[in-house]
């Protein structure tokens, strides 16, 4: 059975619960966040889905059980049709401190690639920064994006723990990495990429299949917009029960 959570925006959770049920597989609609993350942690349900639930309830009683973790959008890439991963894109969920900020965006790395690897996916990882390279010197707040993505860059392709990791660093140019076919795109920090998820998402309509939780676990949660429609909601319980 798979869970997903029911708040405000009703009518399209429950279209998805209808068009689910359909296809056999069994959904629970649930109310509160608590009992949504006691049911995954304790196994009653074999996914869950954030659906319509509010982020600020919920997503601190994740932290709770199961330590820090990033949220990584799945979307469609629209010129190779095939997945990538875009994070952070949770607004808070990267540190201000450069030096913290950098090890979280190695883990990202870690989690995400290894994410891929799991499923026969080889990792491609675009490093998203403030500007174009060549915009160095337009502002100081540019400079330190450009700089950080490029220290990243270097330290990635000379670290044996990333051996042979396919990684680059184009500034600003996500359309270039999309193009690509970079499957990972790392944001600049979780504004931007909440930004993007938006963008992407909720403006441009790209299919997605919520956010996956990136860390140590492996919890099979999906973290779902409460602007989203019901095709997402749908997406993600498909996901869960597929894709990992």
């Amino acid at each position: 059975m798979y869970a997903i959570g029911i708040g405000k925006n009703r009518d399209e959770v429950l279209i998805a619960a209808e068009n689910l049920k359909k296809e056999g597989i069994d959904v629970e609609l649930v109310e509160s966040p608590k009992s949504l993350i006691d049911g995954l942690i304790n196994k009653r349900y074999c996914g869950a889905v954030r659906g319509s639930l509010s982020s600020n309830e919920l997503i601190p009683i994740l932290r709770e059980k199961i330590g820090k973790f990033y949220r990584a959008s799945i979307l469609k890439n629209p010129f190779t049709n095939k997945i990538f991963i875009l994070a952070p894109v949770g607004i808070d969920e990267i540190s201000e401190s450069p030096k913290i900020g950098f090890n979280e965006k190695l883990e990202i790395i870690k989690y995400s690639s290894e994410f891929l690897k799991s499923r026969g996916i080889v990792p491609k990882v675009g490093i998203l920064s403030a500007g174009r390279l060549s915009d160095v010197g337009r502002s100081k707040k540019i400079d330190e994006s450009i700089i950080d993505a490029e220290n990243l860059l270097k330290y990635v392709k000379s670290s044996e723990k990333f051996e042979n990791l396919e990684i680059e660093h184009k500034g600003i140019l996500i359309e270039e990495y999309l193009k690509e076919g970079c499957n990972i795109i790392l944001a600049d920090d979780g504004i931007s990429g909440n930004l993007l998820f938006r963008a992407f998402a909720l403006v441009c309509n790209l299919e997605g299949f919520g956010a996956i939780i990136l860390n140590s676990e492996n919890i099979k949660f999906i973290d779902t917009s409460r602007s989203g429609n019901w095709k997402r909601y749908y997406n993600a319980v498909k996901f869960l029960k597929e894709g990992f």
